[in-house]
């Protein structure tokens, strides 16, 4: 059961930096380096946006309390994911090797879900992040919700 949950989660990881390498190929001539950066970045994204919905939704105060130790704290756990994912993907130029391989696989069904679900998940968390600022915004302006 571990063991599908790790295949899992990594075949996803592989396409969050697959995903960010692709649409970043077709505009710059390194696109491996946005893959490198992105992917740790999207997933301290998603993880701020988390503590940011604790804080405003359950009254948690997580994110107050980290800021109030140390305002760059916030970001350490960036960190050891973007070193996690030079030394797994990006070191010795593995990254060339699992994107051809996808690349000749784009057309099986697999793989197809796979970026389908990744791009979802991108739009998803811009979608969150967006209707919580909204709200948190209209609640803080107006007394409203």
């Amino acid at each position: 059961m571990i063991i599908r949950f790790l295949n899992w989660a990594i075949d996803y990881w592989v396409m969050l930096n697959y995903v960010f390498y692709k649409f970043y190929s077709r505009r710059e001539k390194d696109p491996e380096i946005r893959g490198l950066i992105y992917a740790p970045l999207w997933m301290m994204f998603n993880f701020l946006e988390i503590i940011f919905l604790l804080d405003d939704l359950l009254c948690c105060r997580i994110l107050s309390t980290i800021m109030g130790y140390n305002k760059y704290l916030i970001i350490t756990p960036y960190f050891p994911i973007l070193l996690l994912n030079y030394i797994f993907l990006y070191r010795k130029d593995k990254w060339k090797d699992i994107f051809k391989q996808i690349d000749k696989e784009r057309d099986s069904e697999e793989i197809k879900k796979r970026y389908r679900n990744t791009v979802i998940y991108i739009w998803a968390s811009i979608a969150i992040l967006t209707i919580h600022v909204i709200i948190t915004s209209l609640r803080r302006h107006f007394g409203l919700l």
